[in-house]
């Protein structure tokens, strides 16, 4: 409306930090998991219920309470994609005394193609916020998506897929980084 003024709260921070170092911790142990560099799966499913899960839903709903839709929509989601991808890989062994079978291997490579084709919708978004490193973390974050869809349909190598993997967990792990630093003052670029 005319003449309404909106007052924004600039005294908290931002918590994209927290919502990218869930991004990073959870895709970096899962790319090494994936290139054998790791030999179980435990901290994998550790960091995508606490990190890749909880933390980037909580950082999203910090950012509705911001005003920030892009971030809270994409942190939401891929939080919760990261509770839904743990929960996959723990019901066939009997999460809550009720074992289910494994997914197949085409109901995941369906499940990470529409996961893909998501984020690299939203990754179109990422031109218009005028950071060039949250358009890096979306544009890997994308071929992990795709390159893991490929995999579940027999035509990528898993190693393939890990490393890809791992590149985004690295690329978020220092946007992360960076938006903590740059908030203190020690210029990182983003």
């Amino acid at each position: 409306m005319e003449g309404e003024v909106t007052i924004k709260d600039t005294t908290a921070g931002s918590p994209a930090a927290v919502g990218f170092y869930g991004l990073g911790f959870a895709a970096t142990f899962a790319g090494l998991l994936n290139m054998g560099m790791i030999p179980d799966a435990l901290m994998v499913i550790a960091m995508a219920i606490m990190l890749g899960g909880l933390a980037e839903v909580l950082a999203g709903i910090q950012l509705f309470k911001k005003g920030d839709t892009f971030g809270a929509t994409a942190f939401t989601i891929f939080g919760f994609w990261w509770l839904g991808f743990a929960y996959i890989n723990l019901a066939p062994a009997g999460l809550f005394n009720a074992p289910m079978a494994a997914a197949s291997a085409t109901s995941m490579g369906f499940f990470t193609l529409v996961w893909g084709i998501i984020a690299t919708l939203l990754t179109v978004a990422t031109f218009k916020i005028g950071v060039k490193m949250i358009t890096v973390v979306f544009v890997v974050l994308d071929l992990t998506f795709f390159s893991l869809a490929l995999v579940f349909f027999g035509i990528l190598p898993l190693g393939i897929a890990g490393l890809i993997t791992l590149i985004t967990g690295l690329a978020s792990l220092y946007l992360a980084t960076a938006l903590v630093m740059n908030a203190v003052g020690m210029k990182m670029p983003i």
